[in-house]
């Protein structure tokens, strides 16, 4: 638990524990109930707000990829320019960045067959490569 968690279910509890004092120390009146009903929705809300910001805080996905190693560079020399629906696509050229010494490169960023594999230069990146 982070201490702004903490602080919010310790003043969760202290809500709590003084809607129970509250109903148990005056005499029971119309007025009373009322306001001790709308004092516990509060307290309860408060409640549901902090459990529900706490388990917020623990489905955040980043799709990046984790970077612990240092980034292979792409050879310059290998990159082209691919035409695809009517745009140009920067690409990199299987054939030259296995003669490169670049091995096990992402399947899903092959965008086709040009003398071998062809792959995006975006997917690349996004993969943890960096273009030279």
């Amino acid at each position: 638990m982070t201490l702004p968690t903490r602080l919010t279910s310790v003043f969760a509890a202290l809500v709590l524990a003084m809607g129970l004092f509250a109903t148990t120390a005056a005499p029971a009146r119309a007025s009373d109930d009322a306001a001790k009903l709308l004092f516990g929705a509060a307290a309860l809300a408060i409640i549901a707000g902090a459990v529900h910001a706490e388990r917020d805080g623990r489905r955040h996905y980043d799709p990046r990829p984790k970077r612990t190693h240092r980034a292979t560079v792409l050879p310059h020399r290998c990159q082209i320019t691919v035409r695809a629906n009517g745009h140009l696509r920067n690409a990199y050229q299987g054939r030259c960045l296995h003669r490169a010494g670049l091995r096990g490169l992402p399947q899903r960023c092959v965008v086709g067959e040009w003398k071998g594999a062809v792959y995006g230069a975006r997917c690349l990146r996004r993969s943890g490569y960096i273009t030279g």
